[in-house]
């Protein structure tokens, strides 16, 4: 006889089944349902057979905004959060698995943001399928800079330095304990989006990444109607938070509404370019100590743009052009230069 399922297990099977109805029989959960779900699946009652059962089933079904709401809601409510005593926090964020075909300049372009007085946190993974590319937290570390902090330690590092990186083995318990069954699917589910939306520092602000454009309202109602003041999530560059140097569609969460346009570089008096190749983790960091550090300025006005893109979310400057122009003068005065430095001891 097999053991009686408990109440947990029961709501699962229930639900399980509703959603692997395909894509137009499959009933949407309520954020409650989704929450109930998701505390089930990084629970050490669920199985891995019904762990991939359900990710492939919201696969087909796709997840709503609700559901995008409860998933975070348990995800966070089984992680260790912070909440450093710092004003305007900026929590800046990409997938979890990384980069794969453009060069990673995220970094460098919130470390010239935490230059210019605007805390930010950001938070990744390593390892984790279908890209293992480069991830912050693997070039944090080739840069010399700490990637496996503690929540705690996280804390104190954005009070005293203004930035502060959450690895996820450090802090995403619950949905660590799926990462064995992830690396087994070879594609990417609806965690690899909560992991994009989590807010883990209580940023009253987060700019997020996205890779298709029917993702950007979803992204921005689901993260801002969880209690953040503006959500500004872009197309970016392999998914992540990073604007390429050509005009690119945009979602911002304000004031609990919504709006859509798109964001061109040219307005700013760049020039378009392509997008230089993913480079391995220890080019890139070669790469971004240089542009940090005023050795090379090849990709200086990326970095510009998207350091200026952040000044203004975090209600630095009153437009991006003040940003960038911020950005360009920092970078003169050596106050990034230093805050690199700083950062890797």
């Amino acid at each position: 006889m097999q053991p009686p399922r408990s109440q947990a297990a029961e709501l699962f099977r229930k639900r399980l089944i509703a959603t692997a109805k395909g894509p137009r029989g499959a009933k949407d959960m309520t954020r409650e349902e989704a929450r109930e779900v998701m505390a089930f699946l990084i629970s050490s009652e669920a199985q891995p057979a019904q762990v991939g059962a359900f990710l492939t089933a919201m696969r087909f079904k796709g997840a709503r905004v609700e559901e995008l709401k409860g998933f975070l809601d348990a995800m966070e409510a089984s992680a260790t959060l912070i909440a450093p005593r710092v004003d305007g926090l900026l929590n800046c964020n990409g997938p979890y698995d990384g980069r794969k075909n453009a060069l990673h300049l995220s970094l460098a372009a919130a470390i010239v943001t935490a230059a210019a007085g605007v805390p930010v946190v950001m938070h990744s993974s390593s390892g984790l399928p279908p890209k293992n590319g480069v991830t912050t937290a693997r070039l944090l570390e080739a840069l010399g800079i700490p990637a496996y902090r503690e929540a705690d330690r996280v804390s104190r590092d954005i009070e005293e330095k203004g930035f502060g990186h959450l690895h996820a083995s450090c802090y995403l318990h619950g949905v660590e304990r799926l990462k064995p069954i992830r690396q087994t699917l070879f594609y990417r589910s609806f965690i690899h989006a909560c992991e994009v939306m989590l807010n883990p520092a209580a940023a009253p602000y987060s700019l997020l990444g996205a890779a298709h454009k029917s993702f950007l309202e979803r992204f921005a109602s689901a993260a801002g109607e969880r209690g953040q003041q503006r959500v500004m999530v872009v197309q970016g560059l392999d998914g992540c938070d990073e604007l390429p140097m050509e005009a690119v569609a945009v979602a911002d969460y304000k004031e609990g509404q919504v709006t859509q346009y798109i964001l061109d570089p040219a307005d700013f008096g760049f020039s378009p370019r392509p997008h230089h190749p993913c480079e391995s983790v220890d080019a890139t960091a070669r790469i971004v100590e240089d542009a940090l550090t005023e050795k090379s300025d090849s990709h200086l006005d990326a970095i510009l743009y998207n350091a200026g893109v952040r000044l203004y979310l975090g209600n630095k400057v009153d437009d991006i052009g003040a940003g960038i122009e911020m950005a360009r003068k920092l970078f003169g005065s050596g106050r990034v230069a230093a805050k690199l430095l700083e950062l890797q001891h």
